[in-house]
């Protein structure tokens, strides 16, 4: 099953990890920048997504028009939030 996730935080690579282990195919994964000037104890949802070849996006706004059509491109079965911060719009 196809999905598209947008996750951060712990939450975030707890979900990714959980989706990946049941064997869904994750087209992109949707996350926030973190911040250069915090020491992050939590783990990085971007580094993950490296770690596992998946596409990664931070977007300013996910709502914008752009990523609105990038992701209907993607054609996601399914999409998944896991800790993320903004409401998305459908």
């Amino acid at each position: 099953m196809k999905t598209v996730v947008f996750a951060y935080h712990d939450m975030g690579c707890l979900g990714i990890e959980a989706l990946l282990s049941a064997g869904y195919e994750i087209s992109a994964i949707f996350t926030h920048t973190d911040n250069p000037g915090e020491k992050a104890f939590y783990g990085s949802v971007a580094r993950l997504a490296a770690e596992r070849g998946i596409p990664v996006y931070a977007p300013d706004d996910v709502n914008h028009p752009l990523w609105v059509e990038r992701i209907a491109q993607l054609s996601p079965d399914v999409i998944f939030s896991f800790y993320y911060r903004h409401l998305i719009c459908d």
